[in-house]
């Protein structure tokens, strides 16, 4: 099993290392932006759902991959970005939580938040236009 984890990690580091510069760019700025949830997650619930879909993103990645080898690092990111990336939009800006979001924004860590998640939130949106359109190809071609 870890050699089944260990050689879906090296597969997916050796397709990421055949996209194209641009490509590679987008996904550290993602990474960073992602990751950068570390800083809110203790008091912040929009940022541990995005911490929350990153995590499922990179174990879905390994797992899939183990399990599934002849499908693509392209393949297995875009389904999970569809679902959970989706999911973990809807969960932060559904008009439910409202009154979360408005204690969230509030004082000083609110005025660095806010615009965090915010920014955050446009990142992932524009990757999952980029997966849809993707996935489009996929089932039109």
């Amino acid at each position: 099993m870890i050699d089944a984890i260990r050689d879906a990690i090296a597969a997916n580091q050796a397709e990421a290392a055949t996209y194209s510069s641009g490509v590679r760019i987008w996904m550290t700025v993602m990474a960073l932006s992602f990751f950068s949830s570390v800083l809110f997650v203790a008091w912040k619930a929009g940022a541990r759902w995005i911490l929350f879909a990153v995590l499922i993103n990179i174990a879905g990645l390994i797992t899939i991959k183990a399990a599934n080898p002849e499908f693509s690092r392209t393949e297995i990111g875009t389904m999970i970005h569809l679902v959970f990336w989706s999911f973990a939009l809807f969960m932060i800006w559904r008009p439910g939580a409202k009154n979360v979001r408005a204690k969230d924004f509030s004082g000083r860590s609110g005025a660095i938040y806010l615009p965090w998640l915010i920014i955050v939130s446009l990142i992932m949106s524009a990757s999952l236009v980029l997966d849809a359109r993707t996935a489009l190809s996929w089932v039109f071609t």
